[in-house]
């Protein structure tokens, strides 16, 4: 007999009933921990990877090819990853973990600000608000107009010219518009957009003749932008029933949480200017805002004006909705929304002579890191090779590596129980045998 098993054997013997209940604890909690030791021993000695559910192959990109390497994320691995694609691991023939970098081409935007000065600022009443900027003769180029109003909701339309001697203009920018609606919280656009140009003089025309429109400043930029890549989502938004008469509405239920960014609308009707409102929910019951913006199509002097998409800084969730206001008007004739979202890629360096697996599906796993995120930039990855994957295999071998008691709640749910019951039992046996008095 072993020391612990003489210290406990009088209590076992015990007629005490909270003793009793005890024991039975005790002796519940020596199966818990037994049953931990025993998978502790067996977690000692780890098949490699075991813990992760899922594999791709990784087929070859190139005959003879070497270096770097760009894998896309295809959208079945995000349901699969376990915690936003932080699972994420490459191995080789070997079992060997391959350093990669999880790059997100999302496209950047480089603003240079020209020096500027006002060289004309009036109103024509019913016509227009005119501002004439003069940037300098030795102007650099530029092609955009940033407009600073203290109005907070409002939309006009308006008109950018320039010219090298303010006398014969030419236009740039022709009836673009500019909105900003704070009581519904969206920020709108207050940046016109032209084809660059190093012209001296722009010519700003609001389009608004019934008041002299405020502007506190007008400044004049440069901006080079990389457009970002976008990929769209396999599962389409759905007309939905609104509670609100005035708008039309659309719901994506995902089967995972992607990192949506943007909705791209197509519609059948001829003209039009409506604001719209992106929603998203971890649980498809609380909504919150995730982006807004303004799509619109007209014509002008037989050229037609359209922008139709709504683009946002996205985030990770399953559920999605996107509301059109209306207003007083009819639902846009034929109305098709489409959620996109910029694809990941992971890029690593490959040799011909070595076979790589993509892993994932491993619930515990952190993001990790390697040195090759401060050595390659991420630029470089659209310019390599995309690999492609095979077919998802599951690990038959598979070890969930959550600890014990996440594994088998029902157990641990029927010792509380029971632990409960024993301690109801003793209750009872005290008070059908109180103690006598003394």
């Amino acid at each position: 007999m072993t020391r612990s098993s003489r210290f406990a054997e009088p209590l076992l013997r015990s007629n005490s009933p909270l003793i009793s209940v005890c024991a039975c604890v005790l002796a519940i909690g020596i199966l818990f921990g037994s049953a931990s030791l025993r998978a502790g021993i067996a977690t000692a000695w780890p098949q490699a990877w075991r813990s992760w559910r899922y594999s791709r192959e990784i087929k070859p990109f190139a005959e003879n090819a070497s270096g770097l390497a760009a894998i896309v994320v295809p959208e079945d691995v995000y349901a699969h990853s376990a915690n936003q694609l932080a699972d994420l691991r490459i191995v080789d023939d070997q079992g060997r973990e391959v350093p990669f970098v999880l790059a997100v081409p999302s496209g950047h935007t480089h603003t240079d600000r020209r020096p500027v000065r006002t060289h004309e600022q009036s109103f024509t009443p019913g016509e227009f608000t005119q501002f004439v900027l003069d940037v300098g003769a030795n102007a650099q180029f530029h092609n955009a107009i940033q407009v600073n109003t203290p109005e907070t909701d409002f939309i006009a339309w308006a008109e950018v010219a320039v010219s090298d001697d303010a006398r014969q203009w030419r236009i740039v920018c022709d009836r673009a518009p500019l909105f900003h609606f704070n009581k519904q919280n969206l920020q709108g656009v207050q940046t016109l957009y032209y084809s660059e140009t190093n012209a001296r003089y722009i010519r700003l025309r609001i389009l608004e003749g019934s008041h002299r429109f405020p502007m506190t400043s007008v400044e004049v930029l440069y901006e080079v932008t990389t457009p970002a890549e976008r990929v769209s989502i396999s599962i389409p938004l759905a007309a939905a029933q609104s509670t609100n008469s005035q708008e039309s509405l659309w719901r994506a239920d995902l089967p995972a949480e992607l990192p949506v960014n943007e909705a791209l609308f197509e519609t059948d009707e001829p003209e039009f200017s409506r604001s719209v409102s992106v929603e998203s929910s971890a649980d498809g019951e609380d909504w919150s805002n995730a982006g807004a913006g303004e799509i619109y199509r007209f014509h002008h002097d037989d050229v037609l004006r359209e922008w139709l998409r709504v683009s946002f800084s996205g985030g990770w969730s399953p559920h999605w909705r996107v509301r059109v206001s209306n207003g007083s008007n009819s639902p846009l004739a034929g109305a098709r929304v489409t959620l996109y979202m910029t694809p990941r890629r992971l890029l690593f360096r490959a040799f011909p002579a070595r076979r790589y697996l993509l892993l994932y599906g491993q619930s515990e796993a952190k993001a990790p890191q390697y040195d090759l995120e401060r050595t390659v930039r991420v630029e470089t990855v659209l310019k390599h090779p995309d690999a492609t994957l095979g077919a998802e295999q599951i690990n038959n071998d598979y070890q969930d590596p959550r600890p014990w008691s996440e594994r088998h709640p029902a157990v641990l749910w029927i010792a509380v129980s029971v632990a409960a019951a024993l301690l109801g039992l003793a209750a009872l046996r005290s008070l059908a045998n109180p103690r006598p008095a003394t």
